[in-house]
């Protein structure tokens, strides 16, 4: 195994464990706390429990509808991006044109709406689907401020990391480029097809797919066991390893932490969404802009 695959095996490993603690240590707690009152003795006024205080009484994702069998479900998930990841490190290496064929998209685009279906299977019996994902939203037309505000800021931290240094010392370190298999195809990629496939997986499959995935069902099942602040940094290290690029680890784990903000404060996965698909959008636009010699490169 490179340099880069142990950082990616050494996210997972660190963010299991880190759960793993955490839960357990909130659950001895809960066992040595105070007995809960019995129905009957829970007033109106006192039979909501807000989930949290402070800032976190702002916080809308509920955790009510998820159980003990959940740390069945986050464990498969895990295991599943932790597989796919970690699965073929060490072997050799792949051209880029070789690796992302279109049949392997394909495949590719089938697999991340099968684990999007597998989330929405996890809880189809306990609540309804638009109630589970704030899909009633109300307040819809936000996204038009908030989508275009997490992408600036995004993009000022990654021009920060760029500025800083960080992205070449990570080069340096690993001898590996920053850029992403991904949007190093959109530049490189001669095949039409291709080029099809790897716009509509990056824009309209991965934004809807992942958000269901990661903050739809794993954030809130992982913050049931957690907490809201350790169920947020856990959900983040694993999707930003589940991209398995060591220079884009920090940017992608801060994404998925301003994610997970995102739904707590409007309690909707259309925000997040939204926010995913400008994100991917604009990374799309601009590399087939630089493709095409519209935009110019050093």
């Amino acid at each position: 195994m490179k340099g880069e695959d142990w950082v990616i095996l050494g996210t997972y490993v660190a963010a299991a464990i880190f759960f793993a603690v955490v839960a357990i240590v909130r659950g001895l707690r809960k066992r040595v706390g105070p007995p809960p009152l019995p129905p009957e003795a829970l007033t109106p006024a006192a039979a909501f429990v807000p989930e949290g205080s402070g800032i976190f009484r702002y916080f809308r994702v509920s955790t009510a509808i998820y159980r003990k069998i959940d740390l069945l479900y986050i464990g498969l998930i895990f295991l599943i991006f932790a597989g796919l990841t970690t699965g073929g490190a060490g072997g050799e290496e792949v051209p880029v044109d070789q690796k992302f064929k279109p049949e392997i998209l394909v495949v590719s685009i089938f697999f991340q709406v099968l684990l999007m279906g597998m989330a929405c299977a996890f809880v189809a019996r306990r609540i309804q689907q638009g109630e589970w994902l704030g899909l009633r939203w109300r307040q819809w037309w936000l996204v038009f401020a908030i989508a275009p505000a997490a992408v600036f800021c995004m993009w000022c931290f990654m021009g920060f990391l760029a500025i800083s240094g960080w992205n070449g010392w990570l080069e340096r370190m690993f001898d590996i480029e920053s850029m992403q298999e991904s949007v190093k195809l959109l530049k490189e990629a001669k095949d039409p097809v291709v080029l099809i496939l790897m716009g509509v997986a990056a824009v309209i499959v991965a934004p809807v797919a992942e958000e269901i995935v990661f903050r739809g069902y794993l954030y809130p099942a992982a913050k049931r066991f957690c907490g809201p602040v350790c169920g947020i940094i856990f959900a983040s290290m694993v999707f930003a390893a589940a991209h398995a690029n060591v220079v884009a680890l920090l940017p992608l784990f801060i994404l998925a932490v301003l994610l997970c903000l995102v739904y707590e404060l409007t309690g909707s996965i259309w925000a997040n969404i939204s926010v995913h698909f400008l994100f991917n959008a604009a990374t799309v636009a601009i590399q087939l802009l630089v493709r095409y010699g519209i935009i110019p490169t050093p």
